[in-house]
C-alpha cells in the first residue's frame, strides 16, 4: 500500500485548547529541527497510514506568550463573535473520526475521496507540537448544518519557527492535479485545488475545496503559511462561501499578527 491512505485520525481540526494560564516567557525563538520531506502523490492511489507521533519535545525557549498571539487574532468575522481557546496543539489523545462526506456516492478518481475527507493531511495534523508551544485559536458555527457539515470560521496561530513550521506545513500532502475534476456519480460535481497566495508568508497554501451535500455545494476554504516564528491556519467552511469574505478575513487576521513582530 502506498503511503496515501486512511488515517485513523480526523481532520475536523479538533482545537481542543486550554485556558491555563500561559507559562512561555518573551525570549527568543527556539531551534529548529530539520522539516519533514512531503510524501509524493501518485495518481490512483488511496492514503496510507501515519502513525501519531509519541513524543512532543518541548523547545527551551519561546518568543511569544499565547495570550500575545490571542490577542492579535481577530475577535469577529462579520456579525459572528469569535470564541478563544488557548495551547491548541497537540490535539487530544482520541480526536473524532470525520465521516466520509461522500460516502453514498460514487468518486473519481478514488484516491480524491480522501483528499476531501481528510483535508489532504493522512495522520494528526500539529501531534508533533509541544503543549507549552505558545497557540491561540478564534472560532466560532455560522449557523445551522446539515448532517455532519456544520459550517464554521476559524483562525490559529502556532510559535514554529522556520523548519518546525515547515514540518506542520509539510502534514498536508500537496494537492493531487487530477482532483482539480472530480466525478460524483459521473458528474463533474466536486474539486480540490491548491495555490498560493502572494502576501502571506513563505510558502503560503490556499486549498479550496468543493463537493455537494443533498443538492447544494459545500466550500471549505484554507489558508496555511508560515513566517519566520509562527504558522497561520485560516478556514472557513459554508454553504455561501464568497473567497472575497475568505481572503477579507485571512488579511485581517494576517495584518493583525504582523503587530507581534
Amino acid at each position: 500500500m502506498s503511503r496515501w491512505a486512511v488515517v485513523t485520525g480526523c481532520l475536523v481540526l479538533a482545537l481542543a485548547g486550554c485556558t491555563t494560564s500561559d507559562k512561555a516567557t518573551d525570549q527568543v525563538a527556539p531551534p529548529t529541527t530539520p522539516p519533514s520531506k512531503p510524501a509524493a502523490t501518485p495518481s490512483g492511489s488511496t492514503y496510507t497510514l501515519v502513525p501519531r507521533v509519541k513524543t512532543t519535545p518541548t523547545p527551551a525557549k519561546f518568543r511569544y506568550l499565547a495570550g500575545d498571539l490571542l490577542l492579535a487574532l481577530p475577535t469577529v468575522y462579520g456579525t459572528h463573535t469569535l470564541e478563544t481557546s488557548l495551547y491548541i496543539y497537540p490535539p487530544g489523545p482520541d480526536p473524532t473520526r470525520r465521516p466520509d462526506p461522500l460516502a453514498v456516492w460514487k468518486v473519481e478518481p478514488a484516491i480524491c475521496r480522501d483528499v476531501i475527507r481528510y483535508s489532504g493531511v493522512p495522520g494528526i495534523p500539529g501531534d508533533f507540537i509541544a503543549p507549552t508551544t505558545p497557540s491561540a485559536v478564534a472560532k466560532d458555527s455560522l449557523g445551522q448544518g446539515i448532517g455532519n457539515e456544520q459550517p464554521f470560521v476559524s483562525a490559529n496561530v502556532v510559535e514554529l519557527a522556520g523548519a518546525l513550521g515547515d514540518r506542520l506545513l509539510d502534514q498536508r500532502l500537496p494537492t493531487p492535479p487530477e482532483c482539480a475534476h472530480i466525478l460524483i456519480d459521473g458528474k463533474d460535481r466536486a474539486s480540490v485545488v491548491e495555490r498560493s497566495l502572494p502576501g502571506f508568508g513563505a510558502r503560503s497554501r490556499y486549498i479550496v475545496r468543493t463537493y455537494p451535500v443533498g443538492t447544494q455545494t459545500y466550500t471549505e476554504r484554507t489558508l496555511q503559511y508560515r513566517t519566520a516564528t509562527y504558522v497561520v491556519l485560516v478556514r472557513l467552511d459554508a454553504f455561501a462561501n464568497p473567497e472575497a469574505s475568505f481572503l477579507a478575513f485571512a488579511a485581517k487576521t494576517r495584518d493583525g499578527l504582523k503587530t507581534l513582530g
